[in-house]
């Protein structure tokens, strides 16, 4: 499942925050890059280390707010959260996130963007899935959150500056059909709910959902 939420932090929470990262030292992409992405990767990074820097951190805490998220990654742990800064010309060529950082399995992968989307030109984000290539350029609050077994890439940037937070998830539930099934269920309680309360339709929506939940919870 490949989902694409609007707005996702709140906008003057989401301008202060970038405001404050923008004070930042930003260090080369490749530094965290395996072998083979070292060739393809040309960006700069700011990664949250420590809990710092504070601005950081507090981005992630709203994204983690966010009920679409949640629902949809089962968050357990969260590794290797920064910020890319890809100027003029900068890209990332076509690569598969590694499997395992710092001994943490990646299961999803989410990008927000921070930049308004006429602040730049090219920078797309483009997912090879069965169905060939699909592109995003994202606009800033917009979050993309998706497998982290396709191969993808970012496009060069033409001109202007392409700011996004990424990081990666390991999910309570490990498979990516699993976590859309519940997902699906999350969403369908949720407008039962909404339309007609706590229904007796509601209740077996809510029975279906924690007890395929509580069979495939690691």
């Amino acid at each position: 499942m490949i989902l694409h939420i609007e707005n996702a932090v709140e906008p003057g929470t989401l301008e202060a925050i970038i405001e404050s990262l923008r004070n930042e030292h930003f260090t080369d992409g490749s530094e965290t890059a395996g072998r083979a992405a070292k060739q393809v990767k040309n960006n700069k990074q700011l990664r949250l280390q420590h809990d710092k820097p504070a601005a950081l951190l507090m981005l992630l805490n709203h994204l983690k707010k966010h009920p679409l998220f949640s629902g949809a990654t089962f968050a357990k742990r969260f590794v290797n959260v920064m910020v890319n800064q890809y100027q003029t010309n900068q890209e990332y060529g076509l690569h598969v996130d590694d499997a395992l950082m710092g001994h943490v399995r990646t299961d999803i992968s989410f990008t927000l963007g921070l930049s308004p989307i006429d602040d730049y030109q090219g920078g797309e984000l483009v997912i090879e899935d069965t169905t060939g290539e699909r592109s995003w350029k994202l606009s800033k609050g917009d979050l993309l959150v998706y497998p982290s077994h396709y191969l993808h890439r970012v496009n060069a940037v033409r001109t202007g500056e392409r700011l996004a937070m990424v990081g990666w998830v390991q999910s309570h539930v490990r498979s990516a059909e699993q976590r859309e099934l519940l997902f699906d269920l999350k969403c369908s309680m949720s407008e039962e709910f909404e339309q007609r309360g706590k229904t007796y339709q509601y209740d077996r929506l809510s029975k279906s959902y924690n007890n395929l939940l509580r069979r495939w919870a690691e």
